[in-house]
C-alpha cells in the first residue's frame, strides 16, 4: 500500500511543479526539471494507479477521497499562487470557463461515485 502512496505523492509533486513553472516561469529551479519529465511522471504515475489497482467498494471510497482531495489541492493553489503575485501563463484561472467546466465534471464524478457507494451498501 505504501508503493501507491509513493506515485501519489509524485503525481501531487508533479501537479505542483507544472502550477510553480505556470504562474512562475522566472523561478531559478524552473529548468530543473524539464516539463515534459513532469508531464511523463503524471500520465505514468495515473497510468500505474489504473492497471495495477483493484477497484471495490473501499477502493471507491478511497478515489472519492483522493479526488477531493486533489480538487481542493487544485483549488487552493489557484487561489494561492496569484496571491503570492503569480499569473498563469497558460490562462488557468477562476475566469476561465474551461477550469469551471473541469471543476463541475469532478464533482458530478464524486458524485456518481458516492452514489455507487451508497446503493452497494444498502
Amino acid at each position: 500500500m505504501k508503493f501507491f502512496k509513493s506515485f501519489d505523492s509524485i503525481f501531487i509533486l508533479a501537479i505542483t511543479l507544472l502550477f510553480v513553472y505556470d504562474f512562475f516561469p522566472e523561478v531559478p529551479f524552473a529548468n530543473a526539471i524539464p516539463t515534459g519529465v513532469l508531464l511523463i511522471l503524471i500520465l505514468g504515475a495515473l497510468l500505474f494507479r489504473f492497471v495495477f489497482k483493484k477497484h471495490d467498494a473501499t477502493d471507491i471510497k478511497k478515489d472519492i477521497q483522493w479526488q477531493i482531495v486533489l480538487t481542493l489541492y487544485i483549488l487552493a493553489l489557484l487561489v494561492l499562487f496569484p496571491l503570492l503575485g503569480g499569473k498563469s501563463s497558460s490562462g488557468i484561472s477562476f475566469e476561465s470557463g474551461a477550469l469551471w467546466v473541469m471543476i463541475l465534471i469532478s464533482v458530478f464524478e464524486i458524485y456518481s461515485k458516492w452514489k455507487k457507494v451508497k446503493r452497494a451498501e444498502a
